[in-house]
């Protein structure tokens, strides 16, 4: 059955996987839409790692068909030691009993067991990989030869790979280029919340969203607006480090909104004056960051600011600012730079919304990614992707949105 022409009446099959929480994933509930979207329907295994689920088998607000195969374990932590081989054995016993006409699966510790799998069950699967895992850390030389062959065995399996951004063909992946498909994390096109409070002029509204850390230079932030009084900090987004937490709900000047459906959260660049994203250059994976809050800011038309030391700082110049990573004093002389001279934030917020039209929408990305997939499988019928942009998604209005039994999150 797998790769054969499709009936009219037998509807294609796509899985996807990954070690996370759908709920928490905007990027997976995106291409959720994307791929139901386009005609197929669509299962997700995943880990409940902070155990926010009843049972194994969940149906989330979207309609995605949800299954946690493991639970607990949480972020960033000692426990994930045994977490993440317990999460690839149970991934791969998973594989083994999967029907679907193709797997999308997300990075390494998810690829590996999938490509163990098919070995067993040729079903063919794409593999998604936000991070190249070899530059996540300094890994000891044997870990390190190891994780990248492990990656060039999981790519040569691969029907298809996804990576974010051209300088992340390095390492192993340059070998496979040939199958690789650059898709940037660009958002759907998305309206404004229906009611929004009018901006104070006096004001500098700054935006962290995501992963709220101190390696996203969470910190330094905080740091650098107690020098700013005009400055206030709207967060939204989950924190790992409890003292970061505990620092950023004592300042008054942070409004802290917690973890929001992902379609209100890439909206709350209509609120923001500057959207930040910071990345730790310790890490060479962070030196070659493609962020999805910039592609968000650019759908919003709102001004980046992001730390020099990141591959991609020579154009991001161009549509925001930049400032050198851990230097809370530079830092807060960019945001009154920004407060002063509202202009010029206009003027690189128009050229990111002009770059947004142009190359960096999700209904581009999206005709990439189905084109892909039908070349693997087929497609149950025609589909028009170019409506994305011709009609945008509601955020709804008022400063609460329900989220489902099951859990919220973008």
């Amino acid at each position: 059955m797998v790769g054969s022409p499709s009936s009219a009446s037998v509807q294609r099959r796509v899985a996807l996987i990954g070690s996370f929480d759908a709920v928490e994933h905007s990027r997976l509930l995106k291409l959720f839409c994307t791929y139901s979207g386009g005609g197929y329907r669509v299962t997700f295994a995943g880990m409940d790692r902070l155990r926010k689920h009843r049972g194994r088998a969940v149906r989330i607000s979207t309609g995605l068909e949800c299954r946690y195969i493991l639970r607990g374990f949480g972020y960033a932590n000692w426990r994930l030691l045994i977490g993440y081989p317990l999460w690839m054995l149970r991934a791969f016993l998973y594989a083994l009993r999967l029907r679907a006409d193709v797997a999308h699966v997300f990075e390494l510790d998810s690829g590996l067991p999938m490509a163990a799998a098919s070995l067993f069950r040729p079903i063919p699967f794409i593999y998604d990989a936000q991070d190249n895992y070899d530059l996540r850390k300094p890994w000891p030389f044997p870990l390190k030869h190891l994780i990248r062959w492990a990656d060039g065995w999981v790519m040569k399996r691969a029907s298809a790979i996804i990576v974010p951004d051209e300088n992340r063909i390095v390492g192993p992946f340059a070998r496979f280029r040939h199958k690789i498909l650059v898709i940037p994390n660009c958002p759907p096109q998305i309206r404004p919340p229906a009611r929004m409070k009018p901006r104070d002029p006096n004001v500098l509204t700054v935006l962290a969203m995501g992963y709220l850390g101190e390696r996203r230079g969470i910190n330094q932030l905080l740091d650098a607006v107690s020098l700013v009084p005009e400055a206030r900090v709207l967060m939204a987004g989950q924190f790992y480090e409890p003292w970061l937490e505990a620092k950023a709900r004592s300042m008054p000047q942070v409004e802290f909104r917690g973890w929001v459906p992902w379609e209100e959260a890439i909206a709350l660049g209509y609120e923001a004056d500057v959207v930040y994203a910071f990345y730790d250059p310790a890490r060479k994976v962070n030196v070659l960051a493609n962020s999805g809050k910039w592609f968000d800011a650019m759908m919003t038309g709102t001004p980046i600011l992001s730390n020099r030391e990141i591959a991609n700082a020579s154009w991001i110049q161009e549509i925001g600012y930049l400032c050198p990573y851990g230097n809370k004093e530079e830092l807060a002389r960019v945001l009154r730079a920004i407060l002063n001279d509202r202009e010029q934030a206009a003027q690189k917020g128009r050229r990111a919304r002009a770059l947004y039209e142009q190359k960096y929408n999700w209904a581009l990305m999206e005709q990439r990614l189905l084109g892909a997939v039908r070349s693997i499988i087929g497609s149950p019928a025609p589909i028009d992707r170019a409506r994305d942009l011709q009609q945008p998604v509601r955020v709804p209005s008022g400063e609460a949105v329900s989220r489902a039994k099951s859990g919220g999150g973008p």
